[in-house]
């Protein structure tokens, strides 16, 4: 059959539209293919190890690197992690996050860290690196292998080196199935403490231990205080290393002090018995624990002393009763008194001065000498010796009668009085007297000397001396505010007196304390003219309520604003200052 021209024309222009269509459709699907997804458009990276195996035995480090490769121009700050550790392995990364140069690379070191406990064995580790949902991983095979290398190893937890001294510490290495030399080294040691081994480096051997000392030298710039020491021993990639607290702690160490005088200042009498005495106490500094024992150097011919107690332990007073016999020198001399405790020695200078015999004008208590004359100008010593008494307190009175005539009648403890150096001074006639009070402590034996001299002629003077209980008034002042005590902190309590006359004569101190660790704490009271008299110092004593503290403060004025100053220097623990008093024995009473 023969197809008309026309018509073949038609199917041909039909065929060419179809093949257009599909041409059109294919390049759509190209086009489409073509354009980058959210991904391909920052590129892409991969991981790799190098080495991609290790090996180490237990208790030891071992490292290799990460690499990661740009690709397609990534260049994005990429983390890195460690994927499913086994229990005792460590990870860390010299940089945690890395950024590759365009189609470049860079690199981390990984260090792997095994404990004592891990298995022996091979363990596979997934290092991970990801930016956004971008990740990609790569693995390292870690094998653990049975103990090879060397332990450090020291005896204890703690360390204790005294500021000014020295310790040692031994230090030792071990070595098993190991044969390198190991170095050891310290960190954590404070400013103004040293740390130097004996040997090092070490060379424990493959079955053997050797020793190396590390000594600590802490100068007197050293701090006191608790610090964390690392030392630590490290051949090749194998480290070990041990730990302890260093404790850097004053010296323990005593003071001696007077009780109840600024100086320690000593009148003794020939042929006269205990005619002088003296009261010290041995004071704690740095928990001090040992027995201090008392002696004396430096006396003159024919003159002791007698301690009691000789010793105390650790810490405490202690009396000092003074003889001179007949042949004993007259004159001052220096002495000192002595207190040993193990290695240590404190010496507290003592001024002594010795009297002549004075017997012929010894009065008798509280008996009258009468029949005294004297031509102007003339004087008469007289002295008197108080025993040793029981009495809390205790007051010695003298009165002087001048007679016919008129004079000065002068009383001084333990020395003879002078014109400008006496403890009372009287003028007149019968009926004036002198009176001495004493600190409530000072039950010693003791020597007091009256001198009278006459103005003019006196005939038919009289003078009569008297010694005993005084019964005198007091007069007291205390806060009773809280006062809270925290760590490294001063506080200060004052107490103002306003109504008193004259000097404070003899204080009484008394406080209450509330704290965990008594020996964290400092106690001082503070005069009105500043000066600080110390109550306690980091010592285990009461302190609700504390001991009796007695002052001869005759010196001093009464009024003004007297203080307790309490220290907390040490850490831990905090308290508080419940109340303190004070009391003043001999003052006048204030006008009621």
């Amino acid at each position: 059959m023969t197809i008309p021209k026309r018509r073949l024309r038609a199917l041909a222009y039909r065929a060419c539209a179809f093949v257009l269509v599909a041409l059109a459709a294919t390049v759509s699907a190209h086009a489409q293919a073509a354009v980058p997804s959210a991904a391909r458009a920052i590129g892409d990276f991969s991981l790799g190890m190098e080495p991609a195996a290790i090996a180490t035995s237990r208790e030891s480090t071992v490292s290799t690197y990460v690499v990661l490769t740009s690709i397609d121009q990534y260049n994005k700050p990429t983390a890195l992690g460690v994927a499913d550790l086994p229990q005792g392995i460590t990870a860390s990364f010299s940089q945690s996050s890395i950024t590759p140069q365009a189609n470049g690379s860079v690199r981390s070191k990984l260090t792997l860290a095994v404990a004592a406990g891990v298995a022996v064995g091979s363990y596979p580790i997934t290092v991970t690196g990801s930016y956004g949902e971008l990740a990609r991983s790569a693995t390292v095979n870690l094998t653990v292998t049975a103990d090879s290398g060397f332990k450090v190893m020291v005896a204890g937890t703690q360390h204790i080196t005294l500021i000014g001294e020295s310790s040692q510490l031994p230090v030792t290495v071990a070595g098993y199935a190991f044969n390198e030399p190991v170095t050891l080294a310290v960190s954590g040691v404070p400013a103004g403490v040293s740390a130097n081994f004996s040997l090092n480096p070490v060379n424990p051997g493959a079955k053997a231990a050797v020793n190396s000392t590390l000594t600590f030298s802490a100068s007197t710039q050293a701090v006191q205080g608790q610090y964390p020491i690392t030392i630590t021993g490290t051949a090749g990639n194998i480290v070990r290393s041990a730990s302890l607290t260093l404790y850097v702690n004053p010296k323990p160490d005593f003071a001696l002090w007077t009780i109840g005088r600024s100086r320690a200042l000593v009148a003794v009498t020939q042929h006269a018995g205990i005619s002088g005495w003296l009261e010290i106490n041995a004071r704690p500094l740095h928990a001090w624990d040992q027995p201090i024992a008392f002696s004396i150097e430096g006396l003159p011919p024919g003159v002791s002393a007698t301690f009691s107690p000789a010793v105390v332990n650790p810490y405490g007073p202690t009396s000092i009763a003074f003889t001179a016999s007949a042949e004993a020198p007259v004159g001052n001399f220096e002495a000192s008194i002595v207190g040993t405790g193990g290695s240590t020695t404190h010496r507290l200078p003592v001024q002594l001065t010795v009297l002549p015999y004075l017997d012929p004008n010894r009065l008798l208590n509280n008996v009258t000498r009468v029949g005294i004359s004297l031509r102007a100008g003339e004087s008469m010593l007289f002295n008197i010796m108080k025993p040793e008494s029981s009495s809390l307190f205790y007051s010695f009175t003298s009165q002087i009668g001048f007679g016919t005539g008129t004079g000065t009648f002068y009383v001084r403890e333990g020395a003879p009085p002078t014109e400008t150096d006496f403890h009372c001074r009287s003028t007149g006639r019968w009926g004036t007297y002198c009176e001495i009070e004493r600190n409530p402590r000072a039950y010693f034996p003791m020597t007091y000397f009256l001198l009278i001299k006459a103005d003019t002629d006196m005939t038919g003077a009289s003078i009569m001396a008297n010694y005993g209980y005084d019964g005198r008034s007091s007069e007291w002042r205390s806060n009773p505010t809280d006062y809270l005590i925290n760590d490294n902190t001063v506080v200060e309590s004052p107490i103002t007196a306003s109504d008193l006359s004259g000097n404070a004569g003899f204080v009484s101190v008394t406080y209450r304390l509330n704290h965990p660790y008594r020996t964290d704490l400092k106690v001082e009271l503070i005069a009105p003219d500043g000066q600080a008299y110390l109550l306690r110092d980091h010592v285990n004593g009461p302190i609700n309520p504390s001991v009796v503290h007695t002052f001869d403060f005759t010196d001093k004025v009464a009024n003004g604003a007297w203080k307790l100053r309490v220290t907390d220097d040490t850490l831990g623990g905090s308290g508080v200052l419940l109340d303190w008093s004070l009391g003043f024995f001999g003052v006048a009473p204030p006008a009621r």
